[in-house]
């Protein structure tokens, strides 16, 4: 079989064209490859930040939650614990037993001292611990005993101790060793608005 000049030529010019349309069929189609590659990228991106939001608003409630219970577990335990000390300062309190005067043990006074020891009331001499105490008021007739120290008369005629604030610093020199007087009178009679502020807040108790 013989082919001619003019065949060969076009024989060769087909397989060139040929050969040129296949090298430029993957040029072509690379730009659609990138495309859909990134489609593919941002997907996946938003993919994750989806996943990563979920996990934060996961941890976000879970600490919250780790937090709620952390403070219910907190207010329970002080709950506990003010019931604790409650319970045990009830029980101290209950261990301490106060005796109320009972019967007359002492008639003298401030108007009937004890003849053995001159003319002046000695509450010095008759004072005796372990009662309840009883809480000064501007009715309560305070004495000053040789001791320098003050006290108040109970009804079975023994005396309890002043405590509560400085009284002599309040008092200064107005009472006299073996004298005494009524708590009103004496803020009146220039003790001043200190003595009668502890007195109506409760800051002076006989014991």
């Amino acid at each position: 079989m013989t082919f001619t000049f003019k065949q060969v030529i076009a024989a060769l010019s087909l397989g060139a064209m040929t050969l040129t349309g296949l090298a430029a069929t993957p040029a072509f189609a690379q730009p659609g490859r990138d495309n859909r590659e990134r489609r593919e990228d941002r997907r996946d991106d938003r993919q994750e930040r989806r996943a990563d939001r979920k996990d934060d608003r996961r941890d976000n409630r879970q600490d919250r939650r780790a937090d709620r219970r952390d403070d219910r577990q907190d207010r329970r335990g002080d709950r506990r614990d003010d019931r604790r000390d409650w319970r045990q300062d009830r029980r101290n309190d209950q261990r301490v037993t106060y005796r109320r005067p009972g019967r007359p043990v002492y008639s003298y006074d401030w108007n009937r001292p004890d003849p053995r020891y001159g003319r002046s009331y000695r509450p010095d001499r008759y004072y005796r611990g372990g009662y309840q105490p009883i809480r000064v008021d501007r009715r309560t007739r305070i004495y000053r005993g040789y001791d320098d120290r003050y006290y108040c008369r109970r009804s079975d005629g023994t005396t309890g101790l002043i405590v509560g604030a400085a009284l002599g610093g309040l008092l200064g020199g107005q009472i006299d060793r073996g004298q005494s007087n009524i708590a009103g009178i004496l803020i009146g009679g220039g003790a001043g608005a200190l003595l009668g502020r502890e007195i109506d807040r409760g800051g002076l108790n006989c014991r």
